[in-house]
């Protein structure tokens, strides 16, 4: 079976997050730093953004240590640079956290006892309210740290940090509350509400009358109240949004554990793109999201060449995708938030109706479904492998390592492959099957023949009534078989197992 094609970027991002999650565990040491080092080095500048924002956000002086130790594994002009700045900028800092940096930054060559750094001297812990402004005075970047923080913030301290930035000046305060106004929580959503309203800034007319056009009923009246407060104390609204159309969508197809990534772009009125990139699952919603304000086209072209590298990206309608997003917000519905840089990028969906619902694939314009022989079975899943859509549909968890790990040892693969299917294949069967429907229905939004579809869709109904025990039903065994491979393939390399559980961190 050919695997030289499979494509293991989407995994090996969920593993970069549990990688960072394990430098947070305590009594790691230096010979594992070592091997979580050169994990990271091996994933390349792909993993280097999760770092860095984790030493923008980071208080302890001890994990400021680790991640700056991990830095030393990408090339120094990749990150040095954005070092000097979170030691120049992060004055939220305790001592030891300064401290750390400082140490880190002298290792690594830097004179920290010449200007600008001799004016950064270690400073005690600032105030709440302080901190509030600090990360707006950091800007974009800093602004996505802090909510990130804020959204495990208690209640009780989440409102004082909305009292804050009601008596802010700073006008970017109108910007953390736009992105709280899209919280889960109601108490939130209502509270920085009642701060926009407080805000004697054209900025926060602005965002309540953003607002009121896309939000939802119950939160209407209170929103137009607070506008016309505004009003009153003389603050007038700017004028009406213009609507701008969507630049560009694209969209990975699911990989083999129900993981696809989507990313969205749309022209602003200052002549650029917002950009929103996410990291979705089938059933668990909206994992992860990074974005821009504002790109230049040349700068975007870079970022979907540099997704490119790892994702196989296929271009879609943007009705498509916004389809793709509603249905990762549905699967979202038990979180209690969302990744922060999705409440700042929450004004790319503008204008739409963004109300969670499951997505419906649309396949009625394909030829009839009909049974397929156990031959053709065979081929058309032999097909479906060898389609590029299909790169990533292999499974990635420590069972799958397991089985490889038997048939490497001189275990019998057909009684491998019956227990690896009745484990891992049986109990996700209608995922699967729904998972197949979803990635023949992005077969025909991207151009493939309709009979590939068409063969896609029949294999997945064979699941719905298969009456051969799960290994030999011709599809199922593939798939099988291409995980267990792959799994190989890695064992041989001297790769770890995968880590778990990467959504969690």
């Amino acid at each position: 079976m050919q695997t030289n094609r499979i494509d293991n970027s989407l995994k090996e991002r969920r593993d970069i997050l549990d990688l960072l999650g394990k430098l947070r565990g305590d009594g790691i040491s230096i010979h594992e730093m070592e091997k979580i080092g050169q994990k990271f080095q091996q994933a390349g500048r792909r993993a280097l953004r999760p770092l860095v924002r984790e030493l923008w956000r980071e208080n302890s002086g001890e994990l400021i240590t680790k991640y700056a130790y991990i830095l030393d594994f990408f090339e120094t002009e990749d990150w040095l640079d954005q070092l000097i700045q979170i030691a120049l900028k992060r004055n939220d800092l305790g001592a030891d956290g300064k401290a750390a940096l400082m140490v880190a930054l002298e290792g690594y060559g830097v004179d920290v006892h010449s200007p600008p750094l001799q004016a950064a001297p270690p400073a005690p812990r600032s105030s709440l309210g302080e901190t509030v402004q600090g990360a707006i005075r950091l800007g974009e970047e800093g602004m996505v740290t802090f909510l990130d923080d804020f959204l495990s913030y208690q209640q009780e301290v989440q409102q004082i940090v909305i009292r804050e930035l009601s008596q802010s000046d700073d006008p970017s305060s109108s910007r953390l509350l736009a992105a709280m106004l899209w919280h889960e929580d109601r108490t939130v959503v209502l509270s920085a509400l009642q701060a926009l309203g407080r805000l004697r800034d054209p900025l926060a007319a602005g965002v309540l009358q953003d607002f009121i056009a896309d939000c939802a009923e119950e939160y209407s009246d209170t929103a137009q109240k607070c506008l016309r407060r505004l009003g009153f104390l003389g603050v007038n609204a700017p004028a009406p949004r213009q609507l701008l159309p969507f630049h560009a969508a694209y969209a990975t197809a699911p990989d083999g554990d129900g993981y696809r990534s989507l990313l969205l772009s749309r022209r602003t009125a200052e002549g650029r793109l917002c950009v929103l990139y996410l990291q979705v699952h089938e059933r668990r919603g909206v994992l992860a999201a990074w974005g821009s304000a504002e790109l230049t086209l040349e700068e975007f072209r870079s970022e979907v060449e540099g997704f490119r590298m790892q994702d196989d990206l296929h271009e879609v309608p943007p009705p498509y995708l916004l389809a793709l997003v509603r249905d990762a917000l549905y699967w979202s519905r038990e979180l209690c938030y969302l990744p922060a840089d999705f409440y700042m990028r929450r004004g790319i969906f503008a204008g739409e109706d963004m109300t969670p619902a499951p997505f419906a694939p649309t396949l009625t314009a394909l030829p009839q479904h009909r049974v397929l022989s156990f031959e053709e079975g065979e081929n058309a899943a032999r097909a479906l492998f060898k389609n590029p859509l299909f790169t990533g549909w292999f499974m990635a968890s420590q069972r799958v390592y397991d089985y490889a790990e038997e048939c490497r040892a001189g275990a019998d693969i057909e009684q491998v492959l019956q227990r690896f299917c009745e484990e891992l294949l049986a109990p996700e069967l209608e995922l699967i099957r729904e998972r197949l429907l979803v990635s023949a229905d992005l077969m025909r939004v991207v151009g493939n023949p309709p009979f590939e579809v068409a063969n896609v869709v029949s294999l997945a109904e064979s699941l719905a009534d298969n009456p051969l025990p799960f290994h030999l039903h011709p599809f199922l065994r593939c798939f099988a078989l291409e995980s267990m491979e792959i799994a190989k393939e890695s064992l041989e390399r001297g790769d770890d197992a995968p880590l778990r559980a990467a959504e969690e961190f």
